[in-house]
């Protein structure tokens, strides 16, 4: 699998399940008959080039040292 660097992982949400949401992989590879949404946002900020690009995930390789570094950050901010 590829593999990509995060500056973050934890992000907040707006929705109403969770206050937080961890991002440790680009793409999908469900290939969906149809671009989704978040496909075509990556595609509109530079992360991906084309669909054929987007349905090969690649996994974040930092992951592990950088939620060492947030967890301790928004350990008192997330529900439990």
């Amino acid at each position: 699998m590829k593999t990509i660097l995060r500056k973050s992982l934890l992000y907040k949400t707006k929705v109403e399940y969770g206050d937080y949401t961890l991002n440790h992989v680009e793409g999908c590879s469900h290939g969906c008959k149809y671009p989704c949404y978040a496909m075509l946002l990556a595609k509109r900020f530079g992360k991906v080039k084309s669909y054929e690009e987007w349905i090969e995930p690649k996994l974040a390789k930092n992951s592990i040292e950088i939620l060492k570094k947030e967890l301790p950050k928004y350990k008192n901010k997330i529900d439990n």
